[in-house]
């Protein structure tokens, strides 16, 4: 059992959801999936508590484009 969970998480780091390699832009592409959903949370939880600071607003879509152009190199440097 203990070879079959070491095999399984060696194969989940080397690989990513869409069969890219784990290279700089993918954790960047990672981390920045991770600060949006973040943003989203603490955006749902604001408007429900208190005002939403403005540099949320602003963040969110510098985020999502981010994302984009991260996606695009990624899918530029290994195609599918």
């Amino acid at each position: 059992m203990e070879f079959l969970s070491g095999w399984f998480s060696e194969y989940l780091i080397g690989e990513s959801d869409d069969w890219m390699p784990r290279t700089w832009l993918g954790w960047i592409r990672v981390g920045l999936l991770a600060g949006l959903i973040g943003q989203l949370i603490y955006l749902i939880h604001a408007c429900i508590a208190l005002s939403v600071p403005m540099m949320l607003w602003f963040g969110l879509p510098a985020n999502v484009l981010a994302l984009v152009v991260v996606r695009r190199v990624l899918r530029w440097r290994y195609p599918v």
